[in-house]
């Protein structure tokens, strides 16, 4: 079954801030529209966890979609809440991931070509 749309080219910027929270940007394709985006910040590799997902409630309708998710350095996506937390050592590189939902119903999953890797100046906010 084809689905009424297609989400691709989700991109991200370079890296994250491994000593505090960070606003990282993606922007994606959409053809057609979804409700929502279920997006999962996860080491390259592995499942996600609950606190590494976020549910961002639309419509959104294409060519592209273009926003930031507040992400902690342990992998907790805050949405824009900034909260402290302790850091994990070492932090590995992430991937975000999306998934689109329309009528309940879930789409495939669609990863960023790009993974993030962990920065950490003095003064971080690696934005595109």
């Amino acid at each position: 079954m084809r689905l009424p749309y297609r989400i691709s080219r989700l991109e991200t910027q370079p890296t994250y801030c491994a000593q505090g929270n960070t606003q990282l940007d993606y922007r994606l394709a959409l053809e057609g529209w979804v409700d929502g985006l279920w997006f999962y910040w996860v080491p390259d590799g592995t499942a996600a966890l609950p606190e590494e997902t976020f549910y961002l409630k639309g419509p959104f309708s294409g060519p592209e979609v273009r926003g930031f998710l507040t992400v902690s350095p342990e992998g907790r996506v805050l949405g824009g809440v900034a909260v402290q937390g302790v850091r994990v050592e070492p932090l590995p590189e992430r991937r975000l991931w999306v998934r689109g939902v329309r009528d309940g119903v879930l789409g495939p999953y669609v990863g960023a070509v790009n993974v993030v890797k962990p920065d950490s100046p003095s003064f971080c906010d690696p934005s595109w």
